[in-house]
């Protein structure tokens, strides 16, 4: 009995275990009861949703096409995702949750085996053409203000290729839109930018913030102010929980 017992737990270990490449780095696991991707894309569609699209280093549009796409948890311990992909022109839309457990607060790798690696091909080959998003939860969650940053990884050196964090706006119906760090100056106020190549199906504005006017950690929170001819619609907040 003892030996059968002692079998069970090896098997148990062997099924759930975290995951992890041939170079170390911990894999999230694709929470999906038929254990694919589910993506779609349609290029007729018409698409209305949330102010904020995507929160991503500029480097995970190539991460995604590489299927090389990481972030990293700001602490240890059992997570769940939420990864959001939106083309601009609203035609390739994908929701997909995964889970991972940490030891520690490290990088670690999100699997994209898509479908249709052509299409995202074209998109990371345009400026601004698709957008990522990570949360923590499910994807059927409240929407909420704190975003993890993915990057494309670097698998030889577990390291993400942070840099510069893009957040793209759905602005609706604004001429304007500009955003401010919090504990930054009154002087410290900057525009976004508005799209103008393609269509604007799903968003139409980018906010670029750089590295330096985040913390240590890669860590702070945005809010983000939009204008309609002068007139000013509610902010939004964002919350970058960790870029490096």
């Amino acid at each position: 009995m003892t030996s059968i017992c002692h079998g069970l737990l090896a098997l148990m270990w062997l099924l759930f275990a975290p995951t992890a490449s041939a170079d170390g780095i911990a894999v999230a696991t694709l929470n999906s009861a038929d254990h694919r991707l589910h993506e779609t894309h349609e290029p007729e569609v018409n698409v209305s949703g949330n102010v904020i699209v995507g929160v991503m280093a500029t480097s995970a549009g190539a991460g995604l096409a590489a299927d090389l796409l990481g972030m990293r948890t700001p602490e240890p311990g059992k997570l769940q995702v939420c990864l959001r992909v939106t083309s601009r022109d609203g035609a390739y839309m994908s929701r997909n949750e995964y889970s991972v457990e940490l030891a520690e607060a490290t990088v670690f790798r999100l699997p994209y085996d898509s479908t249709m690696r052509d299409v995202l091909d074209s998109y990371a080959t345009q400026d601004g053409a698709i957008a990522v998003s990570a949360t923590a939860g499910d994807c059927a969650a409240a929407a909420t203000a704190g975003f993890y940053v993915p990057a494309k990884l670097d698998p030889d050196n577990a390291a993400l290729d942070a840099g510069t964090v893009t957040i793209f706006i759905n602005g609706f119906d604004a001429t304007d839109v500009y955003y401010q760090v919090t504990g930054t100056g009154p002087d410290d106020i900057i525009d976004c930018h508005y799209i103008e190549e393609g269509r604007h199906t799903a968003y139409n504005f980018s906010c670029v913030v750089p590295v330096e006017l985040l913390d240590d950690a890669g860590t702070g929170q945005i809010e983000i102010s939009r204008e309609i001819y002068g007139r000013e619609l509610d902010p939004v907040t964002v919350r970058l929980l960790s870029t490096r």
